[in-house]
């Protein structure tokens, strides 16, 4: 289910990127779908709150002790605790089942806001005390929230940034593969336009490597502890991104359109081929800190066959963020491409 998501999130976007065809302007219906498309994908990737399990708070306190871990809990039979006027305890279990029961203790303050949410279910910030089945609630999340994203060890909130790096990086390479099948197009119709239209769909996938780049540093700063760590991923990304800076200085330094046109296809063609294999195969034969590397035991949560490895909900958030992604990099080559076809009319017309 969650390669079919994926998938079909994709090819629906490049369908509808390219229809009816990439070298026209986009109807307006087609530019409102492209807006609502990346709003969905920002709210949802970045309004609901992060919640997890009353035995993901046991997991993580095992490893890091007095953790506090956000859960989606149901709290009842609120008591007074004995010897005590300021501590208070409860039942508490997991909103989404009711098999782990606990008991919770909390303070006079978070007790007016549990008393205000009235047993529904809410998010609770919990560390886990001296066993499985006793916890002090440190604060109160929102209450009865309409989504919650599943709570990742070790990555937290940060796992949000998933939502932008990893389809920037994907809808890159299939741009990159836009430019070469325009590319061999070029080289056996020599059709002037396939040569823009190859050079526009580089150019924008260079961005989304470039941005792609960035906000996986942004991801290494604050789980490795540093900005670039030359990890093979890293490393191949960089690789890419000198290919296609190499691409445009091949553009810029040659005058005659025909000549630059050719060499630039011939290359385009050679530059594809070499990216799936920094993208995908490289960074999974050499050691690493990226999910996936030879050293790893997954594959990383999105090649991964298991399907536990991507929660339902973060499944269909992630499929609507390629999709998303995917109808914005189109639109942009097609304003490339028309601006392309604009400065080559001015050319010839400035022609004697």
């Amino acid at each position: 289910m969650k390669f079919f998501l994926m998938l079909a999130a994709t090819i629906l976007g490049v369908l509808l990127g390219m229809w009816p065809t990439i070298r026209r302007g986009r109807p307006a219906w087609w530019k409102a779908l492209a807006i609502v498309a990346v709003i969905g994908t920002i709210v949802l990737s970045l309004a609901p709150p992060t919640a997890g399990t009353l035995t993901d708070a046991i997991i993580v306190a095992r490893a890091q002790p007095n953790s506090v871990v956000p859960v989606l809990v149901t709290v009842t039979d609120v008591s007074n605790v004995p010897d005590s006027t300021q501590t208070y305890s409860a039942t508490v279990h997991d909103a989404r089942t009711t098999d782990h029961v606990a008991t919770l203790y909390f303070s006079s303050l978070v007790k007016s806001a549990i008393d205000e949410i009235g047993g529904r279910p809410t998010v609770v910030h919990v560390r886990r005390l001296d066993s499985d089945l006793a916890f002090h609630a440190e604060a109160i999340g929102p209450s009865d929230p309409f989504l919650t994203l599943p709570y990742i060890p070790g990555l937290e909130e940060r796992a949000r940034i998933m939502y932008y790096h990893v389809p920037m990086s994907w809808v890159a390479l299939v741009l990159y593969i836009v430019a070469m099948v325009e590319s061999i197009i070029y080289l056996r119709k020599r059709r002037p336009e396939a040569d823009r239209l190859a050079a526009s769909a580089a150019s924008v996938g260079t961005l989304y490597t470039i941005l792609a780049t960035l906000t996986g540093a942004v991801w290494a700063k604050y789980n490795w502890g540093a900005y670039w760590n030359w990890d093979p991923k890293q490393t191949s990304i960089f690789l890419t991104m000198l290919i296609y800076a190499a691409y445009f200085v091949l553009r810029s330094s040659i005058d005659d359109a025909a000549t630059r046109a050719r060499l630039s296809a011939v290359y385009a063609i050679v530059a594809s081929v070499a990216v799936p294999f920094l993208f995908f195969i490289l960074p999974r034969l050499m050691p690493g800190l990226h999910p996936g590397s030879s050293d790893d035991t997954t594959a990383g949560p999105m090649l991964s066959l298991k399907s536990d490895t991507l929660n339902p909900t973060k499944q269909v958030i992630f499929s609507l963020s390629l999709f998303a992604f995917s109808l914005v990099a189109f639109w942009l080559v097609n304003l490339r491409f028309r601006l392309g076809q604009l400065e080559h009319v001015e050319r010839e017309e400035a022609q004697p």
